[in-house]
């Protein structure tokens, strides 16, 4: 069965987000305004992992710009047609001018036409008609046009039943993931920065170090190793994630390192921390260290590290400023029990990211086929 189809525009009013005025400044400090930027639209969620907030005075002018529970945004410019939906922690959030809000749905379910929206033709759709540009960007009329399947409304909440299910299985395993490294983390804190560590009560502290433990820097313990270059145009999706700075944002069919191992931002998003459990291509945003140098210790320690930007003219971290950190090596034997006390809980991380791969590539295989009426539900 193939089921109708309907232009966005006939089933929900299209609302466009607002820039910031030019004397606008972020609050560095929470207020009730959060902003919602494109980058923090991805894979049908909104996500402000690292968050912004505009203060009052600017969210008197443009609190007509705000998105509620249940919207549906997509992105507009730079990455067009990244799909998001409105959790309550957003509400009222204010929603940057590169994107738009779909609201109003006539006869319509707004968790179907997100997964609608994360269709391989519809994404298609969205491109072509961004597409001419210098800067490819996807006007509000333009949205309007784009066609979106249109199965009765019964159909579409069991549709967007199932595939909810895929969902809310992937969210509950990242949130077990987010717990076990923060469990993780603490045991670092404790052993390594609060200098509780298995038997500290009886060791001697020799120059303000527990004796045995060395004062070096980042290079007397590890190689940063310079990303390559591989444009979006140039990667064929395949099994080996590709990271930048801000994680892995897509996939390659060949690896240019062996996992595991360790990635770091150089660029965007600088200082960014990684651990791959398997081999990965690591773009030019990036440094990488490789298998032979890998441990957990060295993980939290840079993650402990406070990496700022060190280059004026193109903003980014200077390898050199890098390698001068100071960093404290504890003993061998220390380091070795502690790779045994966390290697247990990276085993379940690792096989719970293995379950949420599976559930995603089960997820996207459904995903058109009940789009298109072919898999009944």
């Amino acid at each position: 069965m193939s089921w109708a189809t309907a232009k966005i525009g006939n089933i929900a009013e299209i609302k466009g987000g607002k820039r910031l005025p030019k004397s606008a400044n972020f609050s560095s400090l929470q207020t009730e305004h959060p902003y919602i930027r494109a980058r923090d639209i991805k894979d049908g969620k909104i996500e402000v992992i690292d968050p912004v907030f505009i203060t009052d005075d600017v969210y008197q002018k443009i609190s007509r710009y705000v998105v509620n529970t249940g919207d549906i945004c997509i992105t507009i410019a730079g990455n067009i047609g990244d799909i998001g939906i409105v959790n309550p922690s957003l509400d009222n959030a204010n929603l940057t001018e590169n994107a738009v809000k779909l609201i109003n749905l006539k006869n319509y379910s707004s968790i179907f036409l997100k997964y609608s929206l994360m269709l391989e033709t519809i994404q298609g759709q969205m491109k072509a008609f961004a597409a001419g540009a210098a800067q490819p960007k996807l006007g509000i009329y333009k949205v309007s046009e784009i066609s979106i399947p249109n199965p009765p409304l019964e159909i579409q909440h069991k549709i967007a039943s199932t595939l909810s299910a895929y969902d809310n299985l992937i969210e509950n395993n990242l949130k077990r993931i987010k717990l076990l490294e923060e469990a993780a983390q603490l045991i670092y804190k404790e052993w390594f920065v609060n200098l509780k560590f298995p038997g500290y009560e009886h060791t001697k502290i020799v120059d303000g170090v527990p004796e045995g433990w060395k004062l070096q820097k980042i290079s007397d313990a590890i190689e940063l190793k310079y990303g390559k270059s591989l444009t979006a145009k140039n990667r064929t999706p395949g099994e080996y994630p590709v990271y930048g700075s801000s994680g892995i944002v897509d996939s390659h069919n060949k690896a240019l390192v062996q996992g595991p191992g360790i990635i770091v931002g150089r660029k965007g998003n600088v200082g960014s921390v990684y651990w791959s459990f398997e081999d990965f291509y690591p773009i030019d945003t990036v440094f990488y260290i490789e298998k032979g140098q890998v441990n957990y210790f060295i993980y939290f320690t840079l993650k402990a590290q406070s990496f700022v930007s060190s280059d004026v003219a193109v903003p980014g971290l200077n390898r050199n400023y890098a390698y001068n950190l100071p960093i404290l090596i504890p003993n061998k034997l220390l380091l070795t029990d502690f790779e045994e006390y966390i290697s247990p809980i990276f085993n379940q991380i690792n096989t719970l990211k293995k379950s949420v791969q599976k559930l995603k590539e089960a997820r996207d295989i459904l995903l058109p086929r009940l789009m298109d009426g072919s898999l009944e539900v």
